[in-house]
């Protein structure tokens, strides 16, 4: 085992969160969210918990007087099971003090004898105290199998978020040709807010949140998509205001950004409830940074007769809104008022979608991304007309949307 440093959390774990789940039962008959979650313990709101909301924002920002990290050999490596790592490690630069290689500090482990995908952190400072943009190395040891979900638990990251990671089985393999990646927002039960302090056990909760995180974790997710998947876990959201959700989820795509090999021109935002309402907003606050949006089960966070001056940046965004009639929760007017907000207030550069399913309740979002309520589904679905079917594979519809082509 190659090993630099090891992360060492507290093992004092308490499961919190409500299980949602399909609202399709393994008969095949329709079930109500509450008759699958009626034995189920309901979270309380916990007191707060500095750790998950409190952590600094990575500074990425470009400036000439940091010192520059840069890789030697590659940034993705590839092993087999058994096969050596060799660290290579990086040079650096520094405006004033050169050649500052032998301060570099490098972290992170990889084990040769273990499936799994393993982070290199390289980090240095100068003698001005002056950091430089950490760098990573990704080193994958694999079989035939491929890998399914990373945990990267706050704190062994410079993210503001812990968050779960996939990467699909030709991520690194293939030169010249990099993925699209796709961000993941959970629902509120999926909140760090519901788990106790060990952050590598607080990802449970996200995955318990059910969605795209779970299918991978299940063996459900098409490994013949190319996406790689971030699903970052919200630490809390009461009391921490729209303007600092959004700053924090960019920190965390600008994060991402450096981190991994992705198509910047292909990154793509989808969110559940609580995921819903924040992909709207970031789609507003920086249209330029995503492909696509959509929200689930959600809407917009104003009040239309208060809507933002930059509100119509979000009709630069391709827009798949999607809402079930019965949800409770969210009353599917909500999709609907954001819906007309852009038609009415904006010129779409490409027309918003909406899809409205007769029935169902607001946990859909799992049977939305596993495909059972795609017309022909499982689940037999039936649309309001007055609106777009669920009628193409949600992923399809992503990969045909780039910012180059705006």
């Amino acid at each position: 085992m190659y090993k630099v440093r090891k992360q060492h959390y507290l093992r004092n774990y308490v499961a919190g969160s409500i299980l949602l789940a399909t609202l399709i039962s393994g008969c095949g008959k329709e079930r109500t969210l509450m008759e699958v979650v009626e034995d189920l313990p309901i979270p309380e709101q916990p007191a707060p918990v500095d750790m998950w909301w409190n952590v600094e924002l990575p500074d990425l920002s470009e400036d000439a007087s940091r010192p520059v990290i840069s890789l030697n050999g590659e940034r993705t490596i590839v092993l087999i099971v058994g096969e050596n790592y060799e660290e290579e490690g990086a040079k650096v630069t520094d405006l004033e003090d050169g050649d500052i290689s032998s301060s570099l500090s490098i972290e992170g482990e990889v084990d040769n004898n273990s499936i799994g995908d393993y982070l290199i952190h390289y980090s240095v400072t100068d003698s001005n105290e002056s950091s430089a943009i950490e760098q990573t190395r990704l080193v994958r040891v694999m079989d035939d199998n491929g890998i399914s979900l990373s945990r990267r638990p706050l704190g062994s990251t410079i993210s503001n978020f812990g968050y779960l990671e996939y990467l699909p089985t030709n991520y690194g393999k293939q030169e010249n040709q990099k993925p699209p990646l796709l961000i993941y927002i959970h629902g509120f039960g999926g909140n760090a807010q519901f788990a106790d302090t060990d952050p590598t056990l607080a990802l449970d909760t996200v995955i318990e949140n059910y969605g795209i995180p779970k299918l991978i974790e299940d063996g459900a997710w098409n490994s013949e998509l190319p996406f790689v998947v971030l699903a970052p876990q919200i630490g809390t959201v009461p009391g921490s205001g729209r303007k600092m959700l959004t700053d924090r989820i960019d920190a965390f795509v600008e994060y991402a950004k450096i981190t991994y090999d992705i198509d910047p021109a292909r990154i793509y935002m989808v969110g559940w409830s609580q995921g819903g309402f924040m992909s709207y907003d970031y789609a507003i606050e920086h249209p330029e940074k995503i492909a696509a949006v959509v929200p689930i089960s959600s809407g917009l966070t104003y009040d239309l007769d208060e809507l933002p001056n930059n509100f119509c940046n979000i009709a630069q965004v391709p827009f798949w809104g999607y809402h079930a009639t019965g949800d409770e929760e969210v009353q599917f007017g909500n999709s609907i008022s954001g819906f007309n907000a852009i038609i009415d207030n904006c010129q779409p550069t490409v027309l918003p979608k909406l899809s409205i399913l007769i029935g169902g309740e607001h946990a859909i979002h799992h049977a939305f991304f596993d495909l059972s309520i795609l017309i022909g589904g499982s689940a037999n679905p039936v649309y309001d007309s007055r609106y777009d079917p669920y009628d193409e594979s949600i992923y399809e519809w992503l990969l045909s949307h780039s910012l180059l082509d705006r």
